[in-house]
């Protein structure tokens, strides 16, 4: 299971590449915060991807 991190969005502009690398190398999931409530969530590219077929899949079964 990835790991995941919770961060601010000062945080994550000043840490973007390590967590760009922490993504694509632990399989990091960064969820980035503003004010306390989270507003984006950064993960690794094959996560996104298996997220996205899915979608799709269940899109085209309601058609």
């Amino acid at each position: 299971m990835a790991r995941i991190e919770t961060v601010g969005v000062q945080q994550a502009r000043d840490k973007l590449r390590d967590h760009i690398d922490a993504a694509v190398q632990d399989d990091q999931i960064t969820v980035i915060t503003r004010h306390g409530k989270q507003v984006a969530v950064l993960v690794p590219a094959g996560w996104y991807q298996r997220a996205q077929a899915a979608l799709d899949a269940q899109a085209a079964g309601e058609s």
